[in-house]
């Protein structure tokens, strides 16, 4: 597992210089976005659908670089990754649903790579065996790893980023050097949605935001949680230069496959295979365009077959429980995208491989409105993520990211149940054209889907109902314990009243007292007394005595 998961080492910093490590786990977790598939549909909706859908897919280009760099601050602040953290914070059930979602995008892209090297080869060498091609790819995107195993992690990490950079770089410049007729147009038109774009705009929102990606890319960063609390706020802004540095890159090759779709879509529309190969030949005029294209499409699987390794393991073990052996993530997928790309190309031929390859973005599109809500719902968690929660602002920003996803998939499926467009036709099977997945199963997983997205948008986290709880019990306890003071107030105020009352009432013996003391009869001849003592002190010999004794004083 050394050579798989080399990306660790990168993240840890055991690389030549600091910028490895945020750069490096970017540009290998970037690499999913690089197969042919993608930009088949970027040709398919430029040739239909002209400007119309750009605003569209810069919107959904900004949600991926938003979700990438929530998923890496999750790793980062947590220590753990996306599916840990959704196994402690939610039910087995709601696990296993999201297990199922991130496993069916994993698989996609598996088949989405095998059958866009087989396109590729196609246009490239004019190659007509596709099984001899799948066979092929199969082998060099299995048997890369393996030998980068026999290396250690830091020179399996160094070597990936290396072939991750230069693919992109291939990926950019080749594109704009094999057709430099054609600048960059900013004729933006404002989104005209429609009942036929929406099988168009699906696949562009799939091509640009994909599932298992979140899981993966929370796993190869979480090694950064070690890192001094300070560092931290450095590591943001470096991972969020870096996540941009690269998805502007992908949207810009996006943009000019469009736009460049677009202005030839007067000669060519790309509907079928034969119209795509022609658009695209149109467009890669240089003669070295198909050698950077087969240099792309093998170094980009190789790529895509390692991240989704570290996808499958991180899935089965934290949201199915079930812990299996390297080799099984190896070999499971793989087996997986080779019977499902050497059925349609049996069935149908190229054709159905080309259908193939618009149909994979679209089914991991339909499970994107549920699958971004716990990346959301846990960045902007004060008990998971303490002091490092996102802003309002962010969080606003994630809101609308998650409405653009869901009224994207609630438009696909309106138009499902009751359109009448060309391509819930193809779907129904009345045009003829190869039916890749039957038209019940497009509309059961699609109505499936945005239900499950309802149902989480309104089950919170379980930290958070706990959270609540403790909250709740707090005030209750507050409550109960001021209404106790109260009345334990109340007691000794009635206590000390009484008291105040026995204190100050006197005792009858002293009443009676008092009262027989105080009752006068004043019919006695009391009166009479009173009267003769002082007369007795009035009479003329008293005041004679008394004038006398005056005067000898």
């Amino acid at each position: 597992m050394d050579g798989v998961r080399c990306i660790d080492s990168l993240a840890a910093g055991n690389a030549p210089h600091d910028s490895f490590r945020t750069l490096g786990p970017t540009l290998l977790i970037s690499m999913a976005y690089l197969d042919l598939g993608k930009w088949v549909i970027a040709l398919e909706s430029g040739s239909r659908f002209g400007y119309d859908l750009v605003l569209l897919m810069l919107f959904f280009n900004l949600s991926a670089i938003l979700c990438q760099y929530l998923s890496s601050r999750i790793g980062m602040v947590t220590g753990k990754n996306l599916a840990e953290i959704c196994h402690q914070e939610y039910s087995p059930t709601i696990c296993v649903v999201l297990g199922v979602q991130a496993g069916l995008s994993l698989l996609t892209s598996e088949v989405s790579m095998i059958a866009g090297t087989v396109v590729g080869f196609k246009l490239v060498f004019e190659y007509d065996d596709p099984i001899t091609v799948i066979w092929f790819t199969s082998l060099v995107v299995n048997l890369l790893p393996y030998t980068l195993s026999l290396l250690d992690k830091r020179m399996a990490g160094m070597f990936n980023t290396y072939v991750a950079g230069f693919t992109l770089v291939c990926f950019v410049l080749g594109l704009l050097v094999s057709h430099p007729k054609n600048p960059v147009n900013m004729n933006v038109m404002f989104p005209k949605l429609s009942g036929e774009s929406a099988y168009s705009l699906m696949a562009l929102l799939g091509t640009n935001i994909i599932v298992h990606s979140f899981y993966t890319h929370s796993s190869v960063v979480q090694v950064q949680r070690r890192f001094p609390v300070l560092a931290l706020g450095s590591l943001f802004r470096d991972h969020l230069f870096s996540i941009v540095f690269s998805f502007s890159g992908i949207f810009l090759v996006n943009y000019v496959l469009l736009s460049s779709a677009a202005d030839e879509s007067k000669n060519a529309m790309a509907i079928h295979f034969q119209e795509a190969i022609q658009l695209m030949n149109q467009i890669f005029t240089n003669p070295v365009a198909p050698i950077v294209l087969l240099v792309i499409l093998v170094f980009s699987g190789h790529l895509i077959s390692m991240t989704c390794i570290i996808g499958s393991d991180i899935i089965s073990e934290n949201l199915f429980g079930v812990k299996l052996p390297l080799f099984a993530h190896h070999i499971l997928p793989k087996v997986f995208a080779m019977i499902t790309t050497i059925y349609h190309a049996k069935v149908a031929g190229s054709e159905g491989l080309y259908q193939l390859l618009i149909m994979c973005p679209v089914i991991q599109a339909m499970f994107l409105p549920s699958s971004v809500i716990p990346v959301f719902r846990v960045s902007s968690s004060r008990l998971l993520m303490g002091r490092y929660k996102i802003s309002l602002y962010v969080q606003i920003l994630a809101l609308l990211a998650f409405l653009l996803t869901l009224f994207t998939n609630i438009i696909f499926a309106a138009e499902i149940l009751f359109g009448d467009s060309t391509w819930t036709n193809d779907l129904k099977g009345n045009t003829g054209s190869p039916i890749v997945l039957p038209y019940a199963a497009v509309a059961l997983i699609s109505c499936a889907s945005i239900t499950f997205a309802l149902f989480l948008a309104v089950n919170p986290l379980k930290s958070a109902c706990t959270e609540a709880e403790e909250l709740l019990s707090s005030v209750r306890s507050q409550r109960e314990k001021l209404d106790k003071a109260r009345q334990s107030e109340a007691a000794s105020l009635k206590h000390s009243k009484s008291a105040f009352e026995h204190t100050t009432q006197p005792s009858p013996s002293i009443n009676c007292e008092e009262t027989k003391s105080a009752v006068v009869d004043w019919t006695q001849p009391m009166s009479k007394v009173c009267t003769a003592t002082i007369v007795e002190h009035s009479t003329p010999e008293n005041l004679i005595v008394n004038s006398l004794s005056k005067k000898d004083a």
